[in-house]
């Protein structure tokens, strides 16, 4: 019975520490965003590197909470920016964000975790 236990509290534990992170990569990357977007009106286009963010947009650019290497980030073609954190599969995918098997969610256990730009109305 006490094997059960452990077990069970085991898990539970494993699963609030997934969900711990995955909300500490949102908030850091929407507070790397929220800089990104200050540093673009104050100077017209977003930075060659998140460096170019702290001290003046940012106190302290965030590190990814899956490795502790720096977010990634890159400017896009389109006058955009892709910017995200490795995820959970300690992989990085490219910026893509990992789908459930029926295709129509977001898989935190795949893929990267993405910032996303809001939909446009």
């Amino acid at each position: 019975m006490q094997n059960v236990l452990i077990i069970s509290l085991c898990s539970g534990i494993q699963e609030a520490h997934k969900k711990f992170a995955t909300a500490q990569a949102q908030l850091d990357l929407t507070q790397t965003a929220c800089a990104l977007e200050r540093y673009k009106l104050a100077n017209g286009n977003y930075p060659n590197s998140l460096d170019a963010l702290a001290p003046q947009f940012i106190a302290q650019v965030p590190h990814d909470v899956i490795d502790g290497k720096p977010l990634h980030y890159e400017r896009t073609a389109n006058g955009q920016f892709v910017l995200y954190s490795i995820g959970w599969n300690e992989k990085d995918d490219g910026g893509v964000v990992g789908r459930k098997e029926s295709g129509s969610s977001a898989d935190i256990e795949r893929g990267d975790w993405v910032w996303r730009y809001p939909a446009s109305r």
